[in-house]
């Protein structure tokens, strides 16, 4: 994947705002997802795994995940989310977000060289907002 191992910052966003405030996400999403341009980068470890870094307000945080596993996490509040990464082809990550809040939120990231389009939806919404990452290493 030509993706993996490249260090992606956000650039733009759109519709976010307006997706956000109608949905009611949660306070921890709409943290991450409007905090000033975090870092992200995915590293390929292998046919199964992958491995996510995020630099965000001066925090570095690092998972794994196995492809197709639902996997749990921590936030910083003690709430457990529940998380599962899928990917299709060689160039597109998904990701499902599941809340303690019972909110679903889902993530499509679409890698053409070096950009990535974050598409976001959340559940029981035809909203979509995006968010455009570009290489910085």
């Amino acid at each position: 994947m030509l993706f993996s191992g490249k260090k992606f910052r956000r650039v733009r966003c759109e519709n976010l705002d307006e997706m956000l405030s109608a949905t009611q996400a949660n306070e921890d999403i709409v943290r991450v997802l409007k905090s000033k341009a975090p870092i992200v980068m995915f590293t390929i470890k292998d046919e199964k795994t992958i491995r996510m870094d995020l630099d965000i307000e001066g925090k570095h945080m690092t998972h794994s995940f196995n492809f197709g596993e639902e996997h749990e996490m921590e936030r910083k509040d003690g709430e457990k989310v529940k998380i599962t990464y899928t990917r299709e082809g060689e160039n597109i990550l998904n990701q499902v977000i599941k809340m303690p809040d019972g909110k679903i939120a889902y993530f499509r990231r679409e890698i053409k060289g070096n950009e990535i389009k974050m598409i976001i939806r959340m559940k029981g919404s035809d909203l979509t907002a995006a968010i455009y990452y570009e290489v910085i290493e």
